[in-house]
């Protein structure tokens, strides 16, 4: 959505159609679209305490589950003009997308940024907002300066492959805290050679490895797999 608004901007839409305004929106889901996965409820491995004949049952709570999720959301920041990415159907590709394609990150507390621009403003704007702010401060006390972890989609690291002998990796420092995505090779990685990223603990046994990858919907055949697969 706000690529959409980017893109309006930029390209003066104001006043234009809503078809060239589709035409925009579908621009900025482009970035989205390389990862465009199955619907969430479609490709949930089936959990090992639900039985194969309540599949249908299990698949549909996840989809109400989706619902719910949406009407949430909707609620929050629904915009007419993107009405379309509201849909149940594109909801529930882009929660498979993201629970497929997801990285974890951690980024700077944006607490500790707002407390900042209190402390930075002038002496009289500061002495007046810190009448709402130093209860909240109290309160948090050291806390409002912890990072917060979650995840993100990214759309190159996406791109890349599964194997259980990768030659890169998502790497994460204790100190990146900036939100961004780092892949860094195992080793030399010739020319024309794909790059791999393990979606899994690759040091798993081979049948637990295939088990956690179920959810992906493939069998790995890399060399590793086929090396220890069972006769």
């Amino acid at each position: 959505m706000l690529r959409y608004k980017k893109l309006k901007r930029q390209n003066d839409f104001q006043n234009k159609s809503a078809e060239s305004n589709f035409s925009l929106l579908m621009e900025a889901w482009k970035p989205l679209s390389m990862g465009f996965k199955k619907r969430w409820w479609d490709y949930v491995a089936l959990p090992e305490d639900v039985d194969a004949s309540d599949e249908d049952s299990f698949r549909q709570e996840i989809r109400d589950l989706a619902f719910t999720s949406l009407q949430l959301l909707k609620d929050a920041i629904f915009d007419a003009e993107c009405a379309p990415l509201f849909s149940l159907e594109v909801y529930g590709h882009i929660i498979g997308m993201f629970e497929l394609n997801n990285l974890d990150l951690v980024v700077a507390s944006p607490v500790e940024d707002y407390f900042i621009h209190i402390d930075d403003l002038p002496d009289d704007k500061k002495e007046e907002a810190e009448k709402a702010t130093a209860p909240l401060l109290d309160a948090l006390d050291d806390d409002y300066a912890v990072p917060c972890d979650g995840t993100a989609f990214f759309p190159l690291q996406s791109c890349m492959n599964h194997s259980c002998c990768p030659n890169a990796k998502a790497f994460k420092r204790d100190e990146d805290n900036d939100g961004h995505a780092v892949i860094i090779a195992l080793g030399p990685i010739s020319k024309d050679e794909e790059i791999t990223i393990s979606y899994i603990d690759e040091e798993l046994p081979y049948e637990e490895r295939q088990a956690e990858l179920a959810d992906y919907g493939f069998t790995c055949t890399c060399s590793k797999c086929q090396e220890e697969k069972p006769n």
